[in-house]
């Protein structure tokens, strides 16, 4: 089973697209009204830093943060991914974990929203060591409950 995380690349986008998890297709619909090639697209042209993993060559996640305030140092990190992430997650949240030093050496905080139905993201931005807003708030273009997070230098 080989497990390697690359630079991301519009290359895995469209398999990456056709086999998101429903939980972060909806989620992308709730907050920006995209659908899932559309989400990952945009975030990887729009991102300072971004990475794919591969299970066997076939891309499972794929992750990166976006400048939300350049002067204030404020970058949107993000990640969407297949089933395939719950299979083997592990090596993947490691390597997320591993490369977050970089990402806040690029933006001394980090910040987004995360869907209050996604249960299984919030375990892990929180395992990650991200910090919640106690309440979710409504945000998004349906207004749907999200919990902001944000991690400082």
């Amino acid at each position: 089973m080989a497990r390697i995380v690359v630079p991301a690349h519009s290359d895995h986008l469209f398999w990456l697209a056709n086999n998101m998890s429903q939980a972060d297709r909806e989620e992308v619909a709730a907050a920006v009204g995209m659908g899932p090639y559309r989400a990952l697209k945009d975030s990887l042209e729009r991102s300072a830093v971004a990475w794919t993993g591969l299970m066997n060559d076939e891309p499972v996640c794929m992750w990166g943060v976006t400048p939300l305030d350049i002067l204030g140092g404020i970058g949107s990190p993000w990640l969407l991914g297949t089933d395939q992430v719950q299979k083997y997650g592990f090596t993947f949240l490691r390597e997320c974990k591993r490369r977050l030093p970089a990402m806040l050496e690029l933006f001394p905080v980090l910040a987004n929203y995360v869907d209050a139905r996604h249960g299984r993201a919030i375990r892990w931005l929180k395992w990650l060591g991200f910090k919640f807003d106690p309440e979710p708030a409504p945000y998004g273009i349906w207004n749907m409950p999200f919990f902001r997070f944000e991690m400082r230098r």
